[in-house]
């Protein structure tokens, strides 16, 4: 069984070589009214007989009522907010040794733009992998004054 973790940071890098997620600013939950530019960062642990196949995902904002949460882009449309797509672990061989006991750890982190959202309401990041929900992260925005 995947487990997953997702944290909400100012900034967040993602190091390729070693996997490691460099973050500023993280572990916030309240933001706002205007929203600024932050990140989110997430981390998967994958059994080792999951390594080898390929890790769909979908990370989507939603609202309080967990619906998916829209913004405008042109001409009067809008678009849901959200990623998706796929991650490779590498070989996933085990070499005879303890390897075998401790999951493979996965990470990534997003960079996200300023984002239109309400001030008053909570919102959540959702995080499926393989179309089942694995982490949450809520975070509220403040009311204007």
């Amino acid at each position: 069984m995947i487990e997953g973790f997702l944290l909400l940071a100012d900034a967040a890098t993602t190091d390729v070589a070693s996997g490691k997620v460099n973050m500023l600013g993280a572990g916030w939950s309240l933001t706002g009214p205007a929203v600024p530019p932050g990140a989110i960062a997430g981390f998967l642990r994958v059994p080792w007989d999951e390594a080898k196949e390929q890790i769909q995902f979908a990370l989507r904002l939603a609202d309080e009522g967990r619906e998916d949460v829209r913004i405008p882009i042109a001409d009067g449309e809008t678009r849901a907010v959200g990623f998706q797509g796929n991650l490779a672990l590498q070989d996933g061989e085990q070499d005879g040794t303890s390897n075998a006991r401790v999951p493979m750890n996965v990470s990534f982190s997003i960079s996200l733009p300023p984002l239109p959202l309400t001030p008053g309401h909570a919102y959540e990041w959702i995080l499926e992998v393989g179309g089942e929900e694995v982490a949450t992260v809520r975070f509220a925005v403040r009311p204007e004054v």
